[in-house]
């Protein structure tokens, strides 16, 4: 367990799900997004006349470090299954174009235009996202405010954060449970 604090996972019911898709500076999931230019020469690359952004959106079993001050520190992960079923949710749902910055305002200088879930089975691998495990969801935007471009350019901005509802289940590890332990070996001697 990382800094032996707990790890909680994502469980979702029906009324629960995303809102919302954030532009942030520190993306809690660790990966800055790829902003498409003319330096970067990626097989995918469009030029800085598109003003597309791609990112992780969601990175499958990877631990994101939170802070609540009903808990404390923790991690929470997202399992390949929450994600799809989050994924799938949020289109149904119609919100691909809830998008604000910092997770504050709300923005309509940008609008979703690819959205993935990663499957290298299938080839759905991009470049430039290798540390995103399979089931990890990746989005594209296009970014049609100028002035938001100008902040994703100058890394003012540098990824995508979901916003949501969800409830967290603890997540135990065998070593986290010296009773359980003590109870099988009482078992055994039964």
């Amino acid at each position: 367990m990382m800094n032996n604090l707990p790890i909680y996972n994502i469980i979702l019911n029906e009324e629960e799900g995303l809102t919302a898709i954030s532009l942030v500076q520190n993306p809690a999931v660790e990966s800055a997004f790829i902003a498409f230019n003319e330096q970067q020469k990626l097989t995918f690359s469009l030029n800085d006349e598109e003003h597309i952004v791609m990112g992780c959106a969601l990175r499958a079993d990877h631990p994101i470090y939170r802070y609540n001050p009903q808990i404390g520190e923790y991690y929470v992960v997202f399992s390949k299954e929450v994600i799809k079923e989050l994924y799938q949710k949020f289109f149904k749902d119609n919100l691909i174009n809830n998008v604000n910055l910092e997770h504050n305002n709300f923005t309509d200088g940008a609008y979703l235009i690819q959205s993935f879930i990663k499957d290298e089975e299938m080839g759905i691998n991009p470049k430039g996202f290798e540390d995103c495990a399979n089931g990890s969801w990746l989005v594209s935007y296009k970014i049609t405010d100028e002035g938001l471009w100008q902040e994703i350019k100058q890394g003012k901005l540098t990824g995508f954060s979901v916003e949501m509802f969800a409830e967290l289940e603890r997540k135990f590890e065998k070593q986290e449970e010296p009773e359980l332990d003590l109870i099988d070996e009482i078992l055994k001697q039964l």
